[in-house]
């Protein structure tokens, strides 16, 4: 595809809002807020509760799955390929072939993030973890963007919430101390980092 025409068609489609099916986004934003405040005080018990009302939240139902995964495919390809316009557009079309698979939610989160369209990155991810609320990835990816944004409260949450709800925390935590020497991850990402770990008694 024409560079040019790539990037115009990039534009249009993420000017598509989610699909409403996934409930209200205001009510879905409030209570991902509210538990990224409960993270930052290591509030498990209002954590529960907030992850089963999130559960609670109406999804929308699997569509075309056979075409979106192929399309889910190609933008994997192009994140490869660094080609992040590519993916964006790529994960947007697999969207709307089913906007309920939470993977190609969380992956057009990501490829916003890479493309630094940070507001339309975090709307992506709360649309993610409200389809899945103890997904790690999509919490650790809204970690960054909040890093990037500047929002050190808000990243630490993420961030000790990718670490809490890991089924792998040994995993997690190495994962973690990796990004925290990774030169593309800003200061403010990486003190975000230590900061979750210490929430937890790990020293950074």
């Amino acid at each position: 595809m024409n560079r040019i025409l790539q990037i115009l068609l990039l534009g249009s489609l993420l000017g598509i809002a989610v699909s409403s099916d996934a409930g209200d986004y205001d009510v879905v934003f409030s209570q991902v807020q509210r538990m990224l405040g409960q993270s930052l005080k290591n509030d498990e018990a209002g954590l529960q509760v907030s992850q089963r009302q999130l559960e609670g939240v109406p999804r929308p139902a699997q569509q075309n799955g056979k075409e979106a995964r192929a399309l889910n495919q190609q933008g994997l390809d192009a994140l490869q390929r660094k080609d992040y316009p590519a993916a964006a557009v790529a994960f947007q079309q697999a969207q709307q072939a089913n906007p309920a698979d939470v993977e190609i939610a969380a992956n057009l989160g990501y490829a916003n993030l890479k493309l630094n369209l940070l507001k339309r990155a975090e709307h992506q991810l709360v649309y993610a973890i409200s389809l899945a609320p103890a997904r790690t990835s999509s919490w650790y990816n809204l970690g960054e963007v909040y890093g990037a944004m500047d929002e050190s409260d808000k990243a630490v949450g993420a961030f000790a919430n990718s670490y809490r709800f890991s089924q792998n925390r040994a995993k997690t935590e190495a994962f973690i101390r990796q990004a925290l020497v990774a030169p593309e991850n800003s200061e403010p990402t990486r003190a975000a980092l230590r900061r979750a770990l210490h929430l937890f008694g790990l020293s950074p």
